[in-house]
């Protein structure tokens, strides 16, 4: 059990206005005259054991208030346990600590005649079992984007993972406010913690990791400006990164560091890093090479990281190499790829819409992969601790491979590549797939001109937002899109 923090305190954190242009949508619960608007939100945030935040654009700058009551459901009339006050702001960031480990709460929110309500349940401190759901690369079609959200919210999980690529152009406001319009009513009562996208980070010269930063609040150190970050839940913790950084940099030693303080971690059974462009991939990015300059992957191995999930090529695609087990989940509703090259150590591999829920005993993992209409595409237990490969096809509630070393129970069959929907390949004489983008290219000329701009531009709201230094507990490319082949227009 973690120290409990001081009594009860409750705070407002000053948000940025994201611009105009934004949709609109009225909210059932405002009378008809001067009644607030609601931009996006209000969605959760920052949730912890402790401590829990609820994130609000409204559509103009009013006063508002946040109130906390224990239990799912409930009148208004009880006390609340916590109350938080807004500034006179479009942007809220409404933060309350002190509250009871692995807890259900519920919320209201007030803005001038509005009523927003949600849920929420704490993070649990002990080896209870936990579950969560991941997806990722939601961006460019909304219409399958919103299938797989249908689906997840008729699937069980404490939380949610988002791999990177929630939008097309991240600069672009609107299209902020159409992802957080698909998920809303899911982001009301499950918290989002998600990893940083080429898409996210966007062109060049463009604020698109600055709206990222202002879109999300993650429990990462203040160098970091929502980058990467590190939060634990229950006997897991995550190591979500930016995968686009060059790994030369103060992330690496970050990770350096967490990962050494979590091996000494008490009570602690499983570590897992989400990032979005990852070590390994069948598809037409490939692996990250900055990740295999800086020796990440041995990192990883090292201090007995359980799985790698990442994104980027929009695939499942699941695998092992040199004994580091590893996931791609890229199939939430952006352009399918097909497989382009056969990544050693790749299991199953298939290009089509889906999302990942994984279950967590104290010993042993499940990962059930499901398509937007609820069918299973496959089954897979793992053992914790690093080591003791994949066991597929199997049931609910079979035991994993033994991590000393027992071969899985039953492994998926050849690995076939799947005609998948999408583009025809395109490849140059000698057979190898031509990139229209440049993120397997880290630190080339376009690459780190974006990044030093959007990093001025982060760490310049960092002053403005005057946000809290928290502890580790608590580049992209040029934008273009390899289904197309167009190259974006800079800005």
């Amino acid at each position: 059990m973690r120290a409990r923090p001081s009594p009860l305190v409750a705070r407002s954190i000053l948000g940025a206005t994201l611009g105009a242009g934004a949709f609109v949508a009225l909210t059932a619960f405002a009378p008809a005259a001067r009644a607030a608007t609601v931009v996006r939100g209000p969605y959760v945030q920052d949730l912890g054991s402790r401590q829990a935040a609820v994130m609000l654009e409204l559509g103009e700058a009013l006063p508002t208030s946040l109130e906390i009551r224990k239990g799912a459901a409930g009148p208004d009339t009880d006390a609340p346990v916590a109350t938080v006050t807004g500034p006179v702001s479009p942007s809220q960031e409404l933060v309350a600590n002190g509250l009871e480990p692995a807890t259900s709460y519920r919320y209201l929110v007030k803005a001038d005649g509005l009523l927003e309500r949600g849920t929420f349940t704490t993070a649990p401190e002990d080896d209870r079992p936990i579950s969560f759901v991941m997806y990722g690369d939601d961006r460019s079609d909304a219409a399958a984007h919103a299938a797989i959200v249908r689906q997840i919210a008729q699937t069980p999980g404490e939380f949610l993972v988002n791999t990177g690529d929630m939008v097309y152009d991240g600069s672009k406001v609107e299209e902020w406010n159409g992802f957080f319009a698909i998920e809303r009513e899911l982001l009301r009562s499950r918290c989002l913690f998600p990893a940083i996208g080429n898409h996210e980070i966007s062109m060049p010269m463009s604020d698109g990791a600055l709206r990222y930063a202002r879109a999300f609040r993650v429990p990462g150190p203040l160098e970091a400006q929502e980058r990467w970050y590190s939060f634990r839940w229950g006997s897991a913790r995550f190591f979500v990164l930016d995968a686009h950084d060059d790994f030369a940099s103060a992330e690496l030693a970050w990770l350096e560091r967490s990962l050494a303080a979590a091996d000494a971690e008490p009570g602690l059974a499983w570590r897992f890093a989400v990032l979005h462009h990852g070590p390994y991939s069948s598809g037409p990015h490939g692996g990250n090479p900055a990740l295999r300059v800086a020796r990440v992957p041995e990192l990883l191995r090292a201090h007995k990281v359980d799985v790698v999930f990442s994104g980027h090529d929009h695939v499942y695609e699941r695998g092992e190499t040199s004994g580091l087990r590893w996931v791609i989940t890229g199939g939430g509703g952006a352009p399918l790829y097909k497989r382009y090259r056969e990544e050693p150590g790749s299991l199953r591999f298939e290009a089509t819409f889906h999302f990942l829920r994984v279950e967590l005993t104290k010993t042993s993992g499940l990962l059930t992969t499901l398509r937007p209409d609820g069918s299973l595409l496959e089954r897979c237990a793992f053992p914790n601790g690093g080591a003791g490969g994949w066991g597929c096809n199997v049931a609910a509630g079979v035991p994993p491979p033994s991590a000393t070393g027992g071969a899985p129970a039953v492994q998926a069959g050849p690995n076939a590549p799947t005609p998948a929907p999408g583009p025809p390949d395109r490849a140059d004489p000698g057979g190898s797939p031509k990139r229209s983008c440049a993120c397997t290219q880290v630190g080339g000329p376009v690459e780190w001109l974006g990044l030093a701009a959007s990093t001025a531009l982060v760490a310049g709201s960092a002053v403005r937002r005057k946000r809290r230094k928290r502890g580790p507990g608590g580049a992209g490319d040029d934008g273009s899109d390899p289904t197309d082949g167009k190259e974006r227009e800079s800005r």
